[in-house]
């Protein structure tokens, strides 16, 4: 869920400038490029602690704290992902991927929010911890806290290569809170160190719907636990909307100094036969915003792919395609419609990379909610 932007940006910049002074006639002058750098950095800095490391990890095991259920297969846009990679829309997928399969659940929500809770209440107070018996999974061992109304998993350090290491080092708590009424499965998420002394993580998910339509929230705030000047805390909004023909998906995370927005809003709609998908990321600060605007277009049937994005700056566009990706002669072109340099490429996978791992925080924050409601 770390959000690798800075380089990815800076590069952007040199490259766009470059693009737009030769061909545009409408040139972007960066002003600041360092500042943006900075900004962005700061954005990612919130994210940078071992508390939230493990969280991130820890959220792709919460399986053990659940009955077996029913997971959807690979869907489509799964089974799309490398055709994507050399437009970029790849970057698109990850939330409409965890929205098709919130879609395939909604005939079930109705049922499952009249129980009035997503956490079985047998469960309630069960302690999660690292089996270390060589399984490499957490496991129930008898732990259990009197009050919780949830489950906690222990959070171990993690290495380089993003996985719990042995001998295990416990640094903080994950705590999944069942706060769910008749209306609505709603979960409270909180990540603290091990003394309880420091929140790193402080959200509320929420999951509605009837037997045709259903809708998932995330509201709350992740921090670095750093004193200031270094203090970081970056406050998010998501909603996750689907009917039976659309997926709808938005996004704000705003941090708070130095003032940065990062907006993702995308949907997918169903014309039969085809998968229609737009897209529309911001990055604002220092009053300068790079957007990137898609349209991917999918034949169901056929897997016929057609693809329509841009990158603009400040609104004078720097790099598009229109095409089909998977055709050699579909390639990113600058403004003035000339093909974009090897540098020019390497900025833009920076660029998509960096809205690709947004969009996967978006799901990734969902995580707790999706596992239990059997996503």
């Amino acid at each position: 869920m770390r959000l690798f932007f800075r380089a990815g940006i800076v590069a952007l910049l040199t490259a766009g400038l470059a693009a737009c002074n030769k061909d545009s006639a409408s040139p972007v002058d960066f002003e600041n490029p360092a500042a943006v750098s900075a900004n962005l950095s700061s954005v990612d800095s919130t994210f940078d602690s071992d508390v939230f490391r493990a969280f991130a990890v820890t959220t792709f095991m919460l399986d053990a704290a659940t009955s077996p259920a029913i997971r959807p297969a690979a869907t489509l846009l799964q089974t799309l992902h490398p055709k994507l990679a050399r437009s970029g829309a790849q970057a698109f997928l990850p939330g409409l991927v965890q929205g098709r399969k919130l879609q395939m659940l909604t005939p079930q929500l109705s049922l499952s929010a009249a129980q009035g809770a997503i956490i079985p209440d047998s469960m309630f107070g069960r302690v999660f911890e690292w089996d270390t018996t060589g399984v490499g999974q957490y496991s129930w061992q008898d732990s259990t806290i009197s009050g919780l109304n949830g489950v906690r998993f222990i959070l171990y350090a993690v290495g380089l290569d993003g996985q719990i290491f042995e001998p295990v080092t416990p640094i903080g708590t994950l705590d999944i809170i069942d706060a769910s009424t008749q209306s609505a499965l709603h979960l409270h998420v909180l990540v603290r160190n091990s003394a309880g002394t420091t929140t790193f993580v402080d959200y509320t998910v929420e999951l509605t719907g009837t037997s045709t339509t259903a809708q998932a929230t995330a509201t709350g705030s992740i921090q670095n636990g750093l004193a200031q000047p270094n203090h970081k805390q970056l406050e998010f909004n998501e909603a996750l909307t689907v009917t039976s023909s659309t997926i709808r998906v938005t996004a704000t995370f705003a941090l708070n100094n130095p003032a940065t927005t990062l907006m993702l809003n995308e949907s997918l709609t169903f014309n039969d036969p085809d998968l229609i998908i737009n897209a529309d990321f911001r990055i604002i600060q220092n009053q300068q915003t790079i957007r990137t605007v898609g349209r991917i277009t999918i034949n169901s049937l056929s897997h016929d792919l057609d693809v329509s994005i841009t990158v603009y700056v400040d609104g004078h566009p720097v790099a598009s395609i229109a095409g089909d990706p998977t055709l050699p002669g579909t390639q990113w072109v600058d403004a003035g419609g000339e093909p974009l340099t090897a540098a020019d490429l390497a900025a833009l996978d920076d660029l998509f990379d960096a809205l690709e791992q947004l969009d996967g925080a978006v799901s990734g924050l969902f995580s707790p909610i999706g596992t239990f409601a059997g996503l």
